[in-house]
């Protein structure tokens, strides 16, 4: 990335005069964040997303509650933020995207960044049909009584139990009551008998309508992953609106999209405050959270926890995806990544807790009227965020409101996700093919047309089975992998001293003796081990699938084994490939950064020695090459 080889350098020479090298983008070919506010919300709304308000409560509800938090904020502190420091800094030092990056960074390793590129598009492809059902359930929320609300649809059944249909019929009778199992409000004992209606659905049947709703509407879900069934049109139809919204909204790359989060990442959190509120003056809502917040501690001697933790910290960070890297790779050079580092990391995990109140607050409500356990009181796995809160805010006043500004923010919540993700399927591509760079609208509207049609099975009545499928599968054990070889190439083959070196260089900021080695031994030492015994244990104690009371076929464990298989297969596939083409024979160099990598951190360095020396220079981020002409006109 020096001199001798301006291509490759993610900072070319613009065709401007030196008196304008420092107005506007450092890097005009690229382009490059607006403002730093642009690329830390960005991060943050990356950071925090569906998987906040869907997934982290869901493995709390899955893994024992409290006992959940133990493993998570381990993980948090011996992986989460350093790999998350690690990326952003790699990515800004170099202005890459990962498949680039990484033939020149550690080119034995240039595989990864493949893999993160195959994990993006996997994680893409299923998530935004998580965000097609904001979309859906937004567009079912514009009515006077919710869809959710009652139990009087063609697709309830007899379990169907509405406490508010309940209480109305009660009220209405003055205490004498029966409950025909459709909703239907009985007064006369003759028609209840005639119907044979003694009682309203037993306790130990009852099933919500929000569930219902989900399960046997929205989805209309088949017996199981065999049995696709028909395209669920509104589904499709949401489908398709989502990838136009994500489309429109990344064609001009991050100078648009930056500008989007500043409401994307920022309108979630008032909604969370007001429905934490309600949820917490709700009956039972103490039992939810206390089921939240105490750990049954036997439960941490399961490996399947740790895994879920690690998987968790890496997903809601969205570490080892490589989005963060691009994200970095736009920042202008001496951003202050240390500083996003803690304020993301930090932002995300709280948000996650915060969360985690809201809906247990739900969930004991719902266990109290069900008169269940809360352990027990909703069997729906992923749509866990589209059963309780849904229930919640048909409790509020003017609930068609409620119900329209919760789904607005699930919606938002996962567009600032999927920016990131397609960008930096995007970006990858545009990084491999720089010709490419003037016709990006075209890639944009290439990339996520593609990814219409791969996501056209989700809409189908066997879709949620191969969501949780991809989910557990391509977002799981292919994350870790990835963030294992992402610590071993930085920390054998590119070296913690030069690591040390870059944050240095990029914002001035060197750890002292003390705190140097206690990172040293995080980077080299606890995080590898730990994801190297996380992965095996993983492996080693692997169960079919399981979601809610479904038990995944032995022939779809294979198809998601092997869709993680193709994802890992790309580091050795990488290293051989690397050996044998590019380095004929010679393994030693696969295991070293490239020559032009170091000319380019020599011109960095060259750079901020005359920073350094000359007036008017001082802390001034401008492009290697750049500096290095205006030096040579010197």
């Amino acid at each position: 990335m020096g001199v001798d080889n301006p291509k490759i350098s993610g900072r070319p020479i613009p065709d401007s005069s030196v008196e304008n090298l420092f107005e506007g983008d450092e890097n005009p070919e690229r382009g490059n964040w607006t403002g730093k506010l642009d690329f830390l919300l960005s991060c943050l709304g990356y950071a925090v997303g569906l998987g906040n308000v869907w997934r982290f409560p869901y493995l709390c509800y899955q893994n024992g509650g409290g006992a959940f938090l133990v493993p998570y904020c381990i993980m948090l502190f011996c992986l989460g933020i350093p790999i998350f420091l690690l990326e952003l800094n790699i990515g800004q030092f170099s202005a890459m995207a990962p498949i680039t990056l990484f033939k020149h960074y550690a080119p034995g390793f240039r595989g990864l960044g493949v893999a993160m590129f195959l994990a993006s598009v996997a994680v893409g492809l299923y998530y935004n049909m998580i965000i097609a059902w904001t979309i859906y359930y937004t567009y079912s929320s514009m009515t006077a009584d919710l869809p959710w609300q009652y139990c009087d649809h063609d697709f309830n059944t007899p379990n169907c139990f509405s406490k508010t249909a309940y209480e109305r019929c009660s009220a209405e009778n003055n205490g004498t009551w029966w409950i025909y199992n459709f909703g239907r409000c009985i007064t006369n004992q003759t028609e209840a008998q005639e119907l044979n209606v003694t009682e309203t659905v037993p306790k130990d049947l009852r099933v919500s309508p929000s569930e219902e709703f989900l399960e046997r509407h929205v989805l209309n879900l088949s017996d199981g992953i065999d049995e696709v069934g028909g395209i669920q049109w509104g589904l499709f139809i949401s489908l398709l609106i989502a990838w136009v919204v994500v489309g429109a909204a990344l064609i001009k790359g991050v100078k648009s999209s930056g500008k989007v989060v500043y409401f994307t990442a920022l309108f979630p959190y008032v909604v969370l405050i007001i429905l934490l509120v309600r949820g917490a003056t709700l009956p039972g809502a103490y039992d939810g959270i206390y089921f939240y917040m105490v750990p049954e501690f036997d439960k941490l001697s399961d490996i399947k926890i740790w895994e879920s933790a690690a998987v968790q910290i890496f997903y809601s960070l969205s570490i080892a995806s490589g989005g963060l890297i691009t994200l970095a790779s736009y920042n202008k050079f001496h951003n202050n990544v240390l500083r996003d580092t803690l304020i993301v990391c930090f932002g995300n995990c709280c948000t996650s807790v915060f969360a985690g109140f809201a809906i247990f607050s739900v969930l004991g409500f719902m266990a109290h009227e069900l008169n269940l356990p809360v352990s027990e009181v909703v069997n729906s796995g992923s749509g866990l965020a589209f059963v309780a809160y849904p229930d919640l805010v048909t409790r509020l006043p003017v609930s068609t409101l409620w119900a329209l500004l919760f789904f607005l923010m699930l919606f938002t919540l996962g567009l600032d996700s999927q920016f990131a993700i397609i960008e930096n399927i995007i970006t990858c591509i545009l990084d491999e093919f720089p010709r490419l760079r003037p016709k990006k609208p075209l890639v944009v509207i290439t990339v996520c047309l593609v990814l219409f049609l791969m996501g056209i099975p989700l809409t189908t009545q066997c879709g949620r089975y191969v969501i949780d499928l991809l989910d557990n599968y391509a977002a799981g054990l292919p994350y870790l992998f990835i963030g294992l070889m992402e610590l071993l190439a930085m920390y054998w083959v590119y070296g913690v001293g030069n690591f040390y070196r870059d944050l240095m260089t990029i914002q001035g900021f060197s750890p002292g003796l003390r705190l140097k080695s206690h990172i040293t031994v995080i980077y080299g030492t606890i995080a590898p081990l730990l994801l190297a015994g996380i992965i095996a244990f993983s492996v080693e104690g692997a169960k079919p699938l399981v979601s809610g009371d479904y038990t995944y076929p032995v022939w779809a464990n294979m198809v998601g084994w092997a869709i993680a298989i193709f994802i890992m297969a790309m580091v050795p596939l990488g290293f051989l490939v690397d050996v044998i083409f590019f380095q004929k024979g010679n393994i030693l160099k696969s295991f070293r950064a490239t020559d032009e990598w170091y000319r380019h951190s020599e011109n960095i360095a060259h750079r901020e020695k005359n920073a350094q020396t000359r007036a008017g220079f001082d802390n001034l981020a401008i492009d290697n090459n750049q500096f290095y002409e205006y030096n040579s006109r010197l």
